[in-house]
Order: C-alpha cells, then structure tokens, then sequence
C-alpha cells in the first residue's frame, strides 16, 4: 500500500515537471468550451487520472498506469525499450509490462496488435493498449490512461506524453482496442 501511494506520488511529481508540452487540438466538432489558449496549454497533471480515480481499477492496472505515468518526458529512441536508452512505442509497452506485471509481451507493435486480445470501446479500461496505422501498416501504440487520454512514445525527436484520443490524426488512425491482461 505504501509503495503504490509512493509510485502514485512519484507519478504526479514527473507529470507536474512536464507540464510544458502541448495537447494536440481537438477537431472542430469536439471543440472544448474553455478558452483556445487553455484548452491548447495545459499541464500533463490534468491530462492523467488523478489518484483516486485509478484507485477504482485493479492494482495491476493501478501499476501499469503508475510506471507509464514514470516514463513521461523520457526522449524517443527508435528500438528503445528502457528510460536509460529512450523508447520506441512498441519498447514502451514491453516496459510498461515487463515492470508492471512481470510479464514479457511482443516487442514489434504489429505482433502485440495480433497478439493482444481485441477488446471493444465500451470494455476498455486503464492499462489496455490503441493501435494505430500511421503508415501502409500498422506501426504505433499506446497505454489507455483513462478520460479518453493514452501515453506513447511519439516519433524522433519526441519525449514520452499524454495525447488525447479525440485529436483528429490519431482518431482517423486508430486500427483496434487491445490488451495482455
């Protein structure tokens, strides 16, 4: 118990030092009704589920969001699957699971889509993973943190971040819902 809420604690303090990344824009028809410059600008905390709404989930889960929530500003390594070296979106996960759960997924974000077991929208929960096709194939993943929001590893010259399931590039490229758990 006392080392969730220190990992919890954790969390928060690596969220709160990246708060000067920007969120992608919503599309036009999801416009939010706080102001642009707000809506565009805002920490990395309010895009995480605080606390006590992953208290709700079960402490695997709890873990996975807590070590991806740990990796947050981390740079992008292409076949990166470690804080030290960076990360890759695939290496992120193998991490996040590995650390979280002890368990070894697929390493290649094609194999850990056809692997994992497809789940729907309304089954979807913190810790399962969104597949998207960025290209001719499939080739980017990322964590389900909850409130719509996942954490991946952008492309090169990038940092691990909190990205909005409603931005209009990943939302037009989203293949499946899956998860190891």
């Amino acid at each position: 118990m006392k080392k969730t809420i220190i990992l919890s604690l954790i969390s928060l303090m690596i969220l709160s030092l990246s708060a000067c990344s920007r969120m992608p824009q919503r599309s036009s028809n999801q416009a939010s009704s706080r102001p642009a410059q707000v809506s565009q600008q805002h920490s990395q905390v309010s895009q995480v589920p605080n606390t006590s709404s992953i208290n709700q989930y079960n402490p695997a889960r709890q873990r996975m969001i807590n070590i991806a929530g740990s990796t947050l500003g981390t740079r992008y390594k292409w076949g990166g699957d470690s804080p030290q070296r960076g990360f890759d979106c695939s290496g992120l996960m193998t991490y996040v699971h590995k650390n979280a759960l002890g368990i070894k997924i697929p390493r290649t974000t094609a194999q850990q889509r056809d692997q994992s077991r497809t789940i729907s929208y309304a089954q979807l929960q913190p810790g399962d993973m969104l597949f998207f096709k960025t290209g001719i194939k499939t080739n980017h993943v990322g964590i389900y943190v909850g409130n719509r929001k996942f954490i991946h590893a952008p492309s090169g010259g990038k940092r691990v971040k909190v990205t909005s399931m409603d931005s209009s590039y990943w939302h037009k490229r989203f293949v499946k819902f899956g998860t190891f758990l």
